[in-house]
């Protein structure tokens, strides 16, 4: 559980810091008028900070 919270945490973070790189992944297929919609990036660093939450979760829980 350690190790799987650490690399959701890892995961989210580039998707917070990065969100370009999350949108231009083939699968599944985003249609270009989406990856031009700035409203996208505000939706992906949204999910990264839900994700990290949980990954830190998962952390805290494997360590109690």
């Amino acid at each position: 559980m350690l190790i799987t919270g650490i690399l959701i945490t890892i995961v989210a973070l580039l998707m917070i810091l990065i969100p370009q790189f999350f949108m231009k992944l083939k699968s599944p297929r985003i249609p270009d008028k989406l990856l031009k919609n700035p409203k996208m990036k505000i939706v992906l660093r949204i999910w990264g900070g839900i994700f990290v939450i949980i990954g830190i979760l998962l952390i805290a829980l494997s360590i109690i």
